[in-house]
C-alpha cells in the first residue's frame, strides 16, 4: 500500500527510502498538527492577549486605543497567515535525485556540504542544511514536516553520500 503525501512526515526512514527508490522523489507535506506547533499557538496568543485588554475600554476611545487597534491587526493577520499556510501544505519538502526543495528554495545535492543534527530552540526544532557556498544560508527543514527530525536526518545523510 503507498502511502500518501502528506503522511509521509508521520512514517519512518524505511516507506521514506521505499518511495523515494521506487519513484525517485519523496514529497512531505506539513502535518497538521503543526498547527499546534509553538510558533502558531504564540502568535495566536499574542494576538489575543493584548486584544482583551484593548477592547475593554471601547469606550475611551482616545489616539493609544486606535494605535492598539491597529497593532492587533497586523497581529490577526500574522497569526492568520501562519495559520493559512500550514492548511494549504505550505512549505512542501521535496526529496529528489537532484536535491531538495523546501518552497521555493532549492539546493542541489552537490551544493550540500553537510546534513546538520537536529537543532532545538524555543520557536522552531530544525535541520540545517548547511551549504558549500560560505555566502549561502543554511536551508532549515522544520519539525513541521518531518516528526522523526534524527531519523530523517541520518537518512538524509544516507541520500547525499549516494550523490557525490
Amino acid at each position: 500500500m503507498a502511502t500518501t503525501p502528506s503522511l509521509m512526515g508521520e512514517v519512518g526512514p524505511e516507506q521514506w527510502d521505499a518511495e523515494y527508490r521506487r519513484t525517485g522523489r519523496v514529497v512531505f507535506r506539513p502535518r497538521r498538527r503543526a498547527l499546534l506547533s509553538r510558533r502558531v499557538l504564540l502568535s495566536w496568543a499574542v494576538t489575543i492577549v493584548p486584544a482583551i485588554g484593548t477592547f475593554d475600554e471601547w469606550d475611551t476611545r482616545g489616539t493609544w486605543f486606535y494605535i492598539r487597534v491597529v497593532g492587533i491587526l497586523f497581529l490577526l493577520g500574522v497569526a492568520v497567515a501562519e495559520t493559512t499556510r500550514i492548511l494549504r501544505g505550505q512549505p512542501l519538502l521535496l526529496v529528489d535525485t537532484t536535491g531538495i526543495r523546501l518552497g521555493k528554495a532549492y539546493v542541489q545535492w552537490s551544493s550540500i556540504a553537510t546534513i546538520g543534527t537536529p537543532v532545538k530552540s524555543f520557536w522552531s526544532d530544525h535541520i540545517p542544511v548547511h551549504l558549500t557556498a560560505e555566502d549561502a544560508d543554511d536551508l532549515d527543514i522544520p519539525r513541521e514536516i518531518v516528526d522523526d527530525l534524527p531519523a530523517f536526518a541520518a537518512w538524509l545523510t544516507h541520500l547525499h553520500t549516494e550523490h557525490p
